[in-house]
């Protein structure tokens, strides 16, 4: 009777032990079928990589004016008041050129000179700009388009700026260059919110040795852009 139990007891166990490995290989086989169904679907796609939601920009026209004020925080002794206006090319939603900024800088003194002429201290004179045009390449890596607290939506754009141009002076007018950042929030299809900081360089040679001399400026400006 013992043996014969053992008998039975083996016997359960063995086809416990193998309806447990044909559940786990039913179980492997359905992982394995999935994941060879995913990558054929994956391979199937012409592209070559997973596809991404990525949606058309809403908004683009060719033709844009901006008008900006800004200010040139820089200078310790005079600061710059600025009103500018812009005319860019839009090639195609990516590419674009400024073909010309102009600012206009009205100059705001600081006291800073007040407060060292009390202490018999003279400050070294420095040229403070005047007028300035800049033409400049633009790309607009960044499109973005998001919800307002859950009730309306906002598109944007940030874009890079690099170029040359040319500054008028107090006393002298210099060549230069300019590079920056420009941030867009779009109001409607036609009217945007544009903040711009840009580095504004301007190149000239001393009068006394003759060595090359960079005057740097900073040009920080919120405006609008009407887009055609």
């Amino acid at each position: 009777m013992s043996g014969s139990g053992d008998m039975r007891s083996r016997g359960f166990r063995g086809g416990h032990d193998g309806a447990r490995a044909r559940t786990l290989a039913l179980a492997l086989g359905v992982v394995v079928g999935l994941t060879a169904a995913g990558g054929g679907a994956r391979a199937e796609d012409p592209r070559g990589y997973d596809a991404v939601a990525v949606q058309n920009r809403g908004y683009f026209g060719h033709h844009e004016l901006g008008l900006a004020v800004g200010i040139l925080p820089m200078d310790a002794f005079t600061k710059g008041f600025t009103l500018s206006a812009a005319y860019t090319l839009h090639f195609d939603p990516v590419y674009a050129w400024e073909i010309a900024q102009l600012t206009y800088a009205i100059p705001v003194d600081t006291g800073l000179k007040a407060d060292l002429s009390a202490y018999d201290l003279q400050p070294t004179p420095f040229e403070v700009l005047e007028t300035s045009v800049f033409t400049n390449f633009v790309l607009t890596p960044i499109y973005w388009k998001g919800a307002v607290f859950n009730d309306s939506l906002t598109r944007g754009e940030i874009m890079l700026l690099l170029g040359a141009g040319y500054g008028w002076f107090t006393r002298s007018s210099r060549p230069g260059f300019d590079a920056g950042l420009a941030m867009r929030l779009f109001m409607s299809e036609h009217v945007s919110l544009r903040l711009d900081v840009r580095y504004q360089g301007f190149l000239t040679t001393s009068d006394v040795d003759g060595a090359l001399d960079l005057h740097s400026d900073l040009w920080i400006g919120l405006g609008l852009g009407f887009i055609l």
